[in-house]
Formats: structure tokens, sequence, C-alpha cells
């Protein structure tokens, strides 16, 4: 029924038959109850709370989703604050509508029997008129868990299988050279009796180089896999960029690679780690000037794109398969004869850690690109609007 018709009815009571009432009544009982028992069958919970903090309106399911004794407290008419008893999901809501905490989604676990359950509480604003009403969203996202934590079981079990035969294939050829000069070093011994330690020193020197080799090797495994203790700190990444460049000039003047800098003024600070983010450059850069080893170009850009300031890399090199390209961040992939394939994995988890995006594209026999993202800070970002207002901030150069 439309609420035009009703209210028609209202502005004219009197010129209405009580029979015409009792109809009109009826239907929109009617109709009220088929919408709420649509209401009560939604999956999730939904308790609609006014400006006041009263509830209009609560689904049948938010009791089993909430914490609520056998008096049934979370219905309409009450305040949130009385109807909510467990104290954690309580102080939230509170927080929230008091405007201390953000209506950002957040997740309880609450005990039911022997079982664990874990709901996401989310907001939304209704617009009502000239006000609006707040709807609570309670989900049970506990089955959601259990298949990302088994996804990510399934992850790591894959990933260490990867890791433990890039190990194996990595260990193999140092071994193999270790036992083929021993076995020579033996021989020399039985054919002459005795050696010096000049005519033992060709076969020791092959051993202290495998043995390098080796420990390098567990080296960078393990700076692949345990936490990275890095410091975020507010800095340019044009500064990082123009010490990278300063330190690879000469080995790129060598091979005859030019390097190109186009570097936005004036960008906003980002948090980052100079150490480990100028490592992870390092690692990209000397990918590229691999793949360039008759010479080329490299290209190395940063903007402001929105919330992000956005760093490119480019080289004119070899690319990259598009077969490998998914697989280039993987641990142990590698396609050079030499390398341990732990260079990328080691950017992308930097990257990762300093709150960034990284992907790359490629076309083989024309070159390949990375473009890093990093998050501008909420501070860098207020300082960008005070300069569009004219107002002094900070930002490189």
């Amino acid at each position: 029924m439309s609420d035009k018709l009703l209210r028609k009815v209202l502005d004219d009571f009197k010129a209405v038959p009580e029979s015409e009432i009792r109809r009109l009544i009826t239907e929109t009982l009617d109709e009220n109850s088929e919408l709420r028992g649509v209401f009560d069958s939604l999956p999730e919970g939904h308790i609609l709370v006014s400006g006041d903090h009263k509830i209009l309106l609560a689904s049948k399911s938010v009791a089993m989703l909430l914490p609520s004794d056998r008096r049934g407290r979370i219905r309409e008419g009450r305040s949130i604050d009385e109807a909510i008893i467990d104290r954690d999901a309580k102080a939230f809501l509170m927080a929230v509508f008091s405007g201390k905490e953000k209506p950002d989604p957040r997740d309880f676990a609450f005990q039911h029997g022997d079982e664990t359950r874990i709901v996401r509480v989310s907001f939304r604003t209704i617009p009502v008129d000239d006000s609006s009403l707040t709807d609570i969203v309670i989900r049970d996202i506990t089955e959601e868990i259990r298949k990302e934590t088994k996804l990510r079981r399934s992850e790591s079990l894959a990933s260490m299988t990867t890791m433990a035969a890039g190990i194996a294939h990595e260990i193999k050829n140092p071994l193999a050279a270790m036992k083929i000069h021993l076995q020579l070093l033996r021989k020399a011994f039985r054919n002459k009796g005795s050696l010096n330690e000049e005519g033992a020193e060709r076969y020791l020197s092959v051993l202290d180089d495998e043995i390098d080799h080796l420990n390098s090797i567990a080296v960078d495994f393990l700076f692949a896999i345990r936490p990275m203790d890095i410091e975020l700190i507010l800095g340019s990444l044009n500064d990082v960029i123009d010490d990278l460049v300063v330190f690879l000039l000469p080995e790129a003047e060598e091979k005859g690679i030019e390097v190109r800098t186009d570097l936005e003024k004036f960008l906003p600070r980002v948090e980052l780690d100079p150490r480990y983010m100028r490592q992870s450059l390092l690692n990209i850069v000397e990918n590229a000037f691999s793949a360039m080893p008759g010479g080329g170009t490299l290209s190395i850009s940063t903007k402001l794109t929105g919330d992000y300031v956005t760093l490119t890399i480019r080289d004119t090199g070899t690319g990259i398969d598009p077969e490998h390209l998914e697989k280039i961040f993987e641990p142990y992939f590698t396609t050079k004869a030499s390398g341990t394939g732990l260079g990328l994995t080691v950017v992308y988890k930097v990257i990762k850690e300093h709150k960034g995006d990284i992907f790359v594209s490629s076309e083989p026999g024309k070159g390949t690109l990375f473009t890093i993202k990093l998050p501008v800070p909420q501070s860098q970002r207020k300082a960008l609007e005070d300069k569009e207002d004219g107002n002094a901030c900070t930002v490189d150069r």
C-alpha cells in the first residue's frame, strides 16, 4: 500500500467509512508482517538505531549472533547501551556513537557452547528525511575465517615445498663441487705421498669458495623468511633514489647503460626505512642491468597519484616471458644461470612491510616495468591540503 493513500486517509479521516479504514489497516499490518518476515530471514543480523541510540528495529538473528540473555534484551525501544550485554561489543558501539572510534568494521569472538564463533560488526547510514538512522550489521564470518586460514596453510605449505626444492637445488652444485675436489685432493695425496700448502691450494681454494657460496645461500634464505626489523620513519623517497643512482652510475657507465631520472618535485614524504628501501630498489636495478648485457636505458620516475607516491623503474632489456611473469616474486624462482632467486622475493616482502604494492609488466625483447605504490601518510595529506589552501607545508625539495 502506498504512503500517499494512507496520508490521504489521515487528511480526511472523518470522510472515510469505518469499513474502509479497517481494510486499510489490515492490509498495512499484513504488508508489515511480510516485510518483517523477510527482514528476520536475512542471514546477517540488523539493528536499526535512531540518533538518540534507541533500537527502532532488530532482526531475530541478532540474538543468535550477539550474546543475549533469555529475556531477549535486544529488542525495539531499548537503548543500545542497555541491549548489548557483551562488554567489548558494547564499549565499541558506544565509542562509535560518541565519535571516539571510527565506524570501521570490527571482529568479535564469542563462545557458543563448545564452539568459538567470530562475528563482524559494521555500520551503514540510512538517510531519512532531514536526519539519518544507523544500521548495525552483524555477520557471522566463522566459516570465512576457517577457509582463509585453510587457504593460508595450503599456500604456506606450497611455499615451503617450493623453498625446500629451491634450497636443495642451490646447495646441490656447491656440495658436488666440494666432493669432486676432495676426491682430487685424496688422489693427489695417493699419487705424491704428501702435499705442501702450495700443492693443496688449488683444491682448498675451491673448497673455500664453495663454503662461502653455501653460507651466502643460508644468509639469503634467512633474510627472506625471518621477520624484518623495519623501522618506518617519514622520509624522502627521492633522496633514497638519488643516493642509489650515485652508487650505480659507475657500474652503469661500464655496462653502457644510460640512467635517466624524472623525480617529481615537492613530493610528499612517506613512511619508509631507507636501508631496506634502498636494498629492494637495488635488487630491481641489478636485475635490470642483467637484462641489458649489451647496454640500454634505465628510467626511474616518481610522481604523486592520489593518496599514493608512485615509483616506476623501466628498462629496455630482454623482458620476461609471460609464463614467468606471475612467478617472479616466488622464492627460488629464477631464469638466470646464477643467483638464488630470492632477490625479488625480498623486494616484495620489503614493499609489503612498507604498506605498499608492487606490480610488474613486461614484453619480451622490449623491456620490463616495475611499479611501486607507497601510501601517503595522513599528516602529509593534510600538509598537501594546506599547501593548496596557501599555507606552509613540508614536502620533498
